[in-house]
């Protein structure tokens, strides 16, 4: 669970990101992420000293008495490497961000796909760097997947799934083009088809019409889409001689 916290001085602001929130979840349902609001800097920091920080902090930049930029400040003296972003009205303001590493800012009045970019790129950020994973809403709950171990991901009878190296498959029900996106970060995964994203690392070649994949199978490539794919294909496979 990704855990976010906002603090906006004005609850109509609040009221407006906690419905962008639950717009994200019903979006990205393989991203459970979970939102706390607070009005006051000074209650969010007393929650966070009794039982500790979250993964994801939106702050409001103008607040009176304590501003965000100083509730940044705070939160970075607790030793928190947790992604922040800033609520600003102007971005002459943005420029003050960079003191407490702040990942961005969203404009007031914020827009539902600027909420959206900026929150996405923060939960991409949250990955470790040298064993990347992404969390995955299945039935039986959240599960870890390591990019990896993906080799394939297939629409199939209003499921998507995820076959995995060890020879397991995984079932969501996120839609394939949420999963495009949740993956577009890593260059080993490719959408060759409308019914499949497939991770080039267990790719083992390619013809004009299939892709040959580690576990023997032939994954179909669309016409139009071959000559982008043997070029990523080559280029990935270069790469990482």
């Amino acid at each position: 669970m990704i855990r976010i916290g906002i603090c906006d001085d004005k609850s109509e602001d609040i009221r407006l990101l906690e419905q962008y929130a639950e717009w994200f979840r019903s979006k990205h349902p393989e991203i459970p992420i979970k939102t706390e609001s607070f009005t006051s800097p000074f209650d969010l920091l007393d929650i966070i000293a009794g039982r500790g920080g979250y993964d994801i902090y939106i702050l409001d930049i103008i607040m009176p008495r304590f501003s965000g930029i100083d509730l940044a400040h705070k939160i970075r003296e607790r030793g928190e490497t947790a992604e922040i972003l800033f609520l600003t009205v102007s971005r002459e303001y943005a420029v003050e961000a960079f003191g407490v590493k702040a990942s961005g800012y969203l404009i007031k009045p914020v827009e539902k796909a600027d909420f959206e970019r900026e929150l996405l790129d923060c939960i991409r950020s949250l990955a470790p760097k040298d064993n990347p994973s992404i969390l995955l809403k299945t039935r039986e709950g959240v599960l870890k997947l390591r990019i990896q171990d993906i080799i394939t991901v297939e629409s199939f009878n209003h499921n998507r799934v995820f076959t995995l190296s060890d020879g397991t498959t995984v079932e969501t029900k996120a839609t394939l083009s949420s999963l495009v996106e949740l993956l577009r970060k890593y260059s080993c995964f490719f959408h060759p088809h409308r019914a499949y994203i497939v991770n080039l690392d267990h790719v083992n070649g390619l013809t004009a019409t299939n892709l040959l994949m580690t576990d023997g199978r032939r994954i179909p490539i669309s016409r139009n889409i071959y000559p982008k794919l043997k070029k990523a294909y080559m280029d990935y496979a270069f790469k990482t001689l």
